[in-house]
This record gives structure tokens, C-alpha cells and sequence, in this order.
């Protein structure tokens, strides 16, 4: 029996988851009072130390004795004038020796502080090119962001893809040793395996960052190289960028995959968490996983083939592209993950039944009920239902819900009340948990 495609729509849950000195003031030392003789004191020296008798008379004798007093005044007075000068020229020459040993390095350190000024502010182009490098990178992430959060397509668009490619030349040219530039060359070139060497170059810069681990891991998995890939899965494990509530999921999305068969996942939880669920923990190694977003992979593409997969001759990832890979495909025992986006369905609605937590592919008619009652009752381990340790939890256990209501139309046709009570009541559980009570009562009330 096949469920209407509009109630899944309605109740799946979509994860895709400077200083400067001032010169002291300073003194030239001199001394401005010294003492210069007067002419009391020279005569006063003169009388004490001249003595002369004279035959002149008394008159004659005080005249020349006054002229000779009048001239050795004068030349003494020129004398003690030269003296006093001499002094204060040798005051001046001598006094500042001393001082000058303190003022030369006031002197000296005032030049050293001119010439050593504190250290300058980044020059302003140096500041505008951290912010213009900085633009460039939120934009570059900004977009791989909405690349990577489409509805209809894993593939980037032409302008999404023109626009990342820019911001690798810009790094290129501005900063070819950056983080930046290595890691935006890897993830712009779409998991091109070639470009390798730049993602090592970025992990060397970086090597414990998340979105590094994310793209080795799935370089390795594209590659085939498991216990390597698995390395960088434990990494993000350890992290919590892969959740164990979203692992625990995955090992029920692996369950409800046909022997034998094909899982098509869409993004990092439901890809990753299935990956480490099939090959760490060995839940369902008949399962072969194929990953939309690792088939813009050419390298990833020519594996698949090489594995018996025919492939759409288009390179862009999105809706007509799992509708053709579906009808190439339809002898691989195909289910799509829940987790994939509504828009994808709604192409091929009609080959599309709800098994567990996966559509099954069949081009003709198919009865799940079986499927699902033996899922339900013997297979899957529900530990988001039961034990749910985040809202991401909370939210993937809504992805139970169409398996549930399929199973309740059932067992109200046949009357069994004792099963339509207990997924009545599980499905409440649900519906309270992940917010979506009053939808699943609308579609109990519809049939």
C-alpha cells in the first residue's frame, strides 16, 4: 500500500543536515656673583706693600705720589679686571664639566626617545586589506552555505560557483600561503580528488578544524580508503559535528534498505552517519551507499561505474538528475533516504513506498506493509524515539511517522486494536517530541 506522498511532505523531517620625551629644562652652571677687587682694596694693598721716601717736596711729593697712585690704580684695576675676567672664563669652561655628564644623557636620550618612537599603529591599507580579506571570506562561506543547504540540487549553481572561484583567485592572488586559499580551491573544485595537495596544505595550517576533517573524510570515502576515512569520521565523532543521536539513525535507515540493496543518501548526516554505521559498527555490509553529494565527484562518478551503476550523462546534481539515476538504475534495488528533500520526490512520487525510513524505488506496483511491520516490530532499534539526546534527535524521530501511519491505516482496516493503540500511542510521543502533534492528529482524523 502506498502512502500519500503529501502526508510524507507534511511530517518528514528534512536534517540535511606612540611616546615621545621632553627635554628637561636645563643651567649652564655659571656663577654670576664672583668678586671682582674695587679700587678701595687694590690701594688698600698698594699702601701695605709700597714704601717709598722721596727728597721732593711735601707738595710735590702727594702730587706725584697721587699720579702714581692714580696709574698703579689703573693698571691694577686692568689687571684685577683680567684676572676676574680669566676667572669667569674659567668658571664658565669648568663650572658645566660636571653638569654636562648629566645633561649629555638627558641629551642623549632625548634623541634616542626622537628617534625611537612608539611602535606605529598597522598602516591603513594593511588594515583595509584584513577587512577586505575578511569580506571575501564570509562571502566565500556565505555561499558554499547556500550551495550546500538547496532544496533541488547538490551541485552549486552557475552564479554560486562563479562567485566561490573568485574567491579563490582573490586568495591566490592576496595570500597564496593562506588557510583560506587552499581550503576554498578544494571545496570550490566540488570533491575534486586533484586538488588533494590543497586540502593537505590547508589541514597543515589548521588540523583540527571540523570542515577540514569533513572533506578528508569524504576524500578517503570517495577513494575507497576506509580506515582512513574512518580516522577523520572519529575525528568529527569526537567533535560533535557528527552526532551520536544521528549514527543511531542512520543504523535504522541502513535497516530498512532491501538485501542487497542501494542507499542514496543526500548529505553530511544521513551520508556520513550511514558510512560509519555500515563500515565501523557493520550494521548492513550488503548495503552499497551511493552519495548525491559526492556524485559531483568525477573520480566518485567512474567508481560507480565501475561497480555497474549507469550514470546520467549531465554533471549537475539535483532533481531530474536522481529521477534519471533512479530509472537507469532500477534493477540496483534502490531506496532514497528520508532525510532527502521533499523537492526530490515529487518527480517520481508514483515509484515511490515508504519502507522504515527510506522510499523504495519500483517501477511497478509494491505491497510494504510486511516490510514495515517486520521493521517496526523485529528489526529497528528506535533510540531516537525512545532516548532522543538532542532537538536534532527529537527531529529525525518524526522520520518514523509515515511508517507508523502507514501501519495504523492497516490495522484499522483489519480491526487489530491492541496495534493501532500502541502506534496511536507512539505516534503521539513522536508528534509531541518533535512538534508536530497536531499534524499527525489531522492525518489520524483523514481516514
Amino acid at each position: 500500500m502506498r502512502v500519500l506522498l503529501y502526508t510524507i511532505m507534511l511530517l518528514t523531517s528534512s536534517c540535511i543536515f606612540a611616546q615621545q620625551g621632553t627635554p628637561a629644562n636645563n643651567s649652564n652652571g655659571n656663577n654670576n656673583n664672583i668678586s671682582v677687587p674695587t679700587m678701595e682694596t687694590v690701594e688698600e694693598v698698594e699702601m701695605d706693600t709700597t714704601a717709598e721716601q722721596s727728597i721732593t717736596p711735601a707738595s710735590a711729593r702727594s702730587s706725584e705720589k697721587l699720579e702714581r697712585k692714580e696709574i698703579q690704580s689703573k693698571e691694577i684695576q686692568t689687571q684685577g679686571k683680567s684676572k676676574a675676567t680669566k676667572k669667569v672664563e674659567a668658571e664658565q669652561e669648568m663650572a658645566p664639566v660636571e653638569d654636562m655628564k648629566i645633561e649629555g644623557l638627558k641629551d642623549a636620550q632625548d634623541k634616542l626617545d626622537d628617534a625611537m618612537p612608539a611602535p606605529p599603529s598597522p598602516p591603513a591599507p594593511s588594515i583595509a586589506k584584513a577587512a577586505e580579506m575578511k569580506n571575501v571570506s564570509t562571502g566565500f562561506s556565505t555561499t558554499n552555505l547556500d550551495s550546500d543547504m538547496q532544496r533541488s540540487s547538490r551541485s552549486p549553481s552557475l552564479q554560486q560557483q562563479v562567485q566561490m572561484d573568485q574567491a579563490v583567485n582573490y586568495f591566490q592572488e592576496n595570500a597564496p600561503s593562506s588557510f583560506e586559499y587552499h581550503y576554498f580551491k578544494y571545496v570550490a573544485g566540488n570533491y575534486n580528488v586533484d586538488l588533494y595537495t590543497d586540502l593537505q596544505a590547508a589541514a597543515q595550517v589548521r588540523p583540527d578544524n571540523a570542515d577540514v576533517h569533513v572533506q578528508l573524510a569524504g576524500y578517503f570515502m570517495i577513494n575507497n580508503q576506509v580506515d582512513t576515512a574512518l580516522i577523520y569520521v572519529d575525528k568529527l565523532l569526537e567533535s560533535d559535528r557528527l552526532t551520536d543521536n544521528v549514527v543511531a539513525y542512520s543504523g535504522d535507515i541502513l535497516r530498512s534498505v532491501q538485501e542487497n540493496g542501494t542507499l542514496i543518501t543526500h548529505g553530511f548526516d544521513d551520508g556520513f552517519g550511514s558510512y560509519y554505521a555500515l563500515n565501523q559498527q557493520g550494521i548492513r555490509s550488503d548495503v552499497t551507499l551511493v552519495s548525491l553529494d559526492f556524485l559531483q565527484s568525477e573520480a566518485y562518478r567512474a567508481d560507480l561505474k565501475t561497480k555497474g551503476y549507469k550514470l546520467p550523462t549531465t554533471n549537475t546534481v539535483d532533481v531530474n538528475y536522481l529521477a534519471n539515476f533512479c530509472a537507469l538504475n532500477v534493477d540496483k534495488n534502490l531506496s532514497v533516504s528520508l532525510t532527502t528533500p521533499k523537492e526530490y520526490f515529487q518527480t517520481i512520487q508514483d515509484k515511490l513506498f515508504v519502507v522504515g525510513l527510506v522510499f523504495e524505488y519500483h517501477s511497478d506496483g509494491f505491497d510494504n506493509f510486511t516490510r514495515n511491520e517486520y521493521l517496526w516490530n523485529e528489526s529497528l532499534e528506535k533510540s531516537v524515539i525512545s532516548n532522543p539526546m538532542d532537538e536534532k534527535g527529537k527531529q529525525l524521530s518524526a522520520n518514523y511517522l509515515p511508517m507508523l501511519l502507514h501501519l495504523r491505516k492497516v490495522y484499522q482496516v483489519t480491526g487489530e486494536k491492541s496495534k493501532l493503540k500502541e502506534v496511536d500511542e507512539v505516534s503521539d510521543q513522536i508528534g509531541v517530541q518533535s512538534r508536530k502533534y497536531e499534524q499527525v492528529q489531522k492525518v489520524k482524523a483523514s481516514y
